[in-house]
């Protein structure tokens, strides 16, 4: 009865970033028509797949995911969804035909990517003319060290110059995590709890801020949303 109750009134800190970084891809999926099928690289349990299905953003999603143990709570999530199709497998080598979805996601994905220009290019090979491409990364500096990180992190410069060689053009930046909520992380991990649970007032106080304040308060996520260039008729 404690768990749930705690679930209630708080968060755990695997949880944060979707409840910080949920609103801010609500938003970039808001500037562009719902997609047909939504492609995500590195697709994790499958958390921002359903909430986009759920709010009419896509209407087939296709995940991509390596790690055999988040494939396995991705299957749990979306294995008995007819809408979506589960893949296990590399985003340096997606199985899917050139310019075959609508849209590409990925997430928090290609920091840990030492190629990350090939996986940029396989997002960007399997996306139509015109379609569109959401990323998130961390944004520099990093507060908290992560060995499974290549780099630091990226700033707007970083990422378009990741992708406008893939002949995207960007059309949305915005950010979130601020320092301030990760150095409210940092102080509950020096709890007895050691950051398992987190106050939910502690993370919702960001959601109230404008993006000009987000990207001033030191923020260590990014998102940006790209436009393939449409063929020429």
């Amino acid at each position: 009865m404690l768990r749930p109750l705690l679930r209630r009134f708080c968060y755990t800190a695997n949880t944060i970033r979707y409840r910080v970084e949920w609103p801010r891809l609500r938003e970039a999926f808001a500037k562009v028509p719902p997609a047909q099928t939504l492609f995500d690289g590195g697709a994790g349990s499958g958390e921002f797949l359903r909430r986009a299905l759920a709010a009419g953003f896509a209407n087939k999603v296709i995940a991509l995911e390596f790690d055999a143990s988040n494939f396995t709570r991705l299957q749990e999530n979306l294995g008995n969804d007819p809408r979506a199709r589960l893949m296990r497998g590399s985003l340096l080598e997606i199985p899917l035909d050139d310019e075959s979805v609508d849209m590409v996601m990925s997430t928090q994905v290609i920091e840990h990517i030492q190629d990350h220009e090939k996986a940029a290019a396989e997002l960007c090979r399997i996306l139509k003319p015109g379609g569109h491409a959401l990323i998130t990364v961390p944004h520099p500096p990093e507060p908290f060290p992560n060995d499974g990180h290549c780099r630091e992190g990226y700033t707007t410069e970083d990422l378009t110059a990741l992708f406008s060689p893939q002949g995207m053009t960007a059309l949305h930046t915005d950010y979130f995590l601020t320092r301030t909520t990760t150095n409210r992380m940092a102080f509950a991990w020096r709890l007895p709890a050691h950051g398992v649970f987190l106050p939910v007032a502690w993370v919702d106080a960001e959601k109230g801020l404008s993006s000009e304040q987000r990207r001033a308060g030191t923020p260590y996520g990014i998102l940006m949303l790209f436009q393939k260039q449409p063929r020429q008729q």
